[in-house]
Parts: C-alpha cells; structure tokens; sequence
C-alpha cells in the first residue's frame, strides 16, 4: 500500500515524502520502533514509492499504488525489492544476507529505479552478518537503498548503527478522529504547547511543557512523548501551509480555525524552523535524551 493508505505514523511519513520529493532518501535507514505498528509497511510503501513510474513522471511524493510496479512490490514479487527475514531459522544468518543481499547488491536494478533490500527483523542478524553488512551500510551503491526494520534497534552493534540514518516510530494512535487520525489527547496537549509559545514566553512555555511531557496513559514515557511530537509536528507542517496559503489539504481540519489564529504568530519561516525542531527532539529522544529536558528544550525553541 503507498504511504496514503497507511494509518498513524504522520510525522514519520511526512519526512520521507518529502525525502522522496526532494530526491534525497539515505541509502541506509533504520526503521526503529515497537512491534506490529506498521514499520514494514512503511518499508514498502517507501520502496514503491521510489520506484513508481507515475510517482515519477509527475515529480510526487508517493506511489500510485495501481500500476504493475507497485502491484508486484506489494505482493512481493518484484526483481528489484528484496524481503530478508528470518524465515524457520532462529536468527538471520550470513549465508541468508549474503545470497539475499551482499553478493546482489551491487548490481543494477533490472527495472525499476532503485533496488531497496528490506532487513525485517534486523535485531535478528548473527553478530557475523552484521559485521559483514558494515561496508554496505557505509558505502552502498549509488543504485541501492538499505531499511532495517527493528523493535530493539539498540541491541544492533553501535557500528551498524551508526551508519543508518534512524526513524522512530510510536505506537499506533489508539483514540482518533475520522478526518485525521491524531490521538486527541496527544494533539491537545500538542496545541496547548503551540497556544503557550506564540508569545515566546519562557515560563508560559515551561508550563505548558510539563503537560506535554506528563504522561497519563498507559504508554512508557519516552513512547507518549514521541506520539506527541508526531502531532506536533503534523500541526506545524499545517501551519507552514496555511501561512502559504495552501490550506484546503490540513491533515488537522477539524483545528482549522485554531491554526489560523495560531498562524499570525507562526509564519511559514517560524513553522518551518519549528517543524525541524521536532524533528532534531524525536532524534534525540530515540538516543536516550531525558523526555522531560526534550519536552523543554522543544518548549522554548519553537
């Protein structure tokens, strides 16, 4: 399925379509998350989407969807996008990467634009296998790209960590709404840390970052904190279109009127810089930052 028919993981999403757009995807990409929220579906939806002939022809973000190329990497059946999982075995073993992937890398798609190697689950390769993937991971070809897909990306060994660019993904917004589907909670507390920094009051934005730090589900800190940067930063991707005057499309329509409002103290050059501050916080957050200074720090740099 392309990226539009997949459910949750906006903010994820909206950073490699806009990779995709751009034409400046990393070649290795870590795919980083709990299990069965759908990172393999986005796995495959970026492979279709980079090789889509009609995504291509009009310069798009995403796949079609309909056409024989993404008919067949969605079945599994295209030359050019290889699965490695771990089949019946225990683990991922280096004969299966090297059949699969190290000794076909290197050669050029046969079809389609680029040929994309999905590693699902990655924490399950032999320390071996992942020792001989450094290179590839390091260098890949100019016509390959590389997505391991992980809920326990930290028991990777850190060099092949290191060498993949890394996208978090939060567990799956289990309260939404039909137009958006953005946890209500989680974009209140998001709207309330917008409402707070229009000011660029420093004790107004602290106040608010408690409660968009406070955490009163179910879900471990760090994981509620990423939910409500993902929201955030769908708000703020709504606010840079409004402030260009491309508002009919708001992934958040039923806060139009809000954002509005809100959108005389964020321009699109404010939204912008803020959008890429939750996109540096979620970064630091996957690597261990303290929840509550990340809450802060996005606080008072938006």
């Amino acid at each position: 399925m392309p990226f539009a028919e997949i459910k949750g993981h906006v903010h994820t999403i909206a950073l490699l379509k806009q990779a995709v757009r751009r034409g400046r995807l990393p070649q290795s990409l870590l795919f980083a998350g709990p299990a069965g929220v759908g990172k393999r579906a986005v796995a495959i939806a970026l492979a279709q989407a980079v090789n889509c002939p009609a995504r291509r022809r009009h310069d798009g973000d995403d796949a079609c969807g309909k056409c024989p190329t993404c008919v067949r990497i969605a079945g599994g059946r295209h030359s050019d996008v290889v699965l490695l999982d771990k089949g019946d075995e225990a683990s991922i073993k280096i004969k299966a990467l090297r059949e699969r992937v190290l000794d076909v890398v290197g050669y050029r798609p046969f079809e389609a634009e680029k040929r994309v190697f999905i590693i699902d689950p990655a924490d399950e390769l032999t320390l071996e296998a992942q020792d001989a993937l450094l290179k590839t991971l390091e260098e890949p070809p100019p016509s390959a790209m590389l997505i391991l897909v992980s809920a326990y990306p930290d028991t990777l060994v850190p060099t092949v960590q290191s060498r993949c660019r890394r996208l978090r993904f939060g567990a799956v917004p289990r309260l939404s709404t039909p137009a958006d589907d953005q946890t209500v909670d989680d974009r209140e507390a998001a709207l309330m840390l917008l409402r707070a920094a229009r000011g660029r009051a420093p004790a107004a934005a602290l106040k608010a970052s408690a409660a968009f730090s406070k955490n009163n589900s179910d879900r471990r800190d760090r994981e509620a904190l990423g939910d409500r940067l993902a929201a955030l930063g769908s708000l703020l991707r709504d606010l840079g279109a409004i402030g260009v005057g491309a508002d009919r499309t708001l992934a958040n329509a039923g806060v139009g009127d809000e954002l509005r409002s809100l959108a005389t103290a964020f321009g699109p050059a404010r939204a912008s810089a803020a959008y890429e501050t939750t996109t540096r916080a979620a970064e630091h957050l996957d690597r261990n930052a303290s929840p509550k200074i990340v809450a802060d720090w996005v606080a008072l740099s938006i």
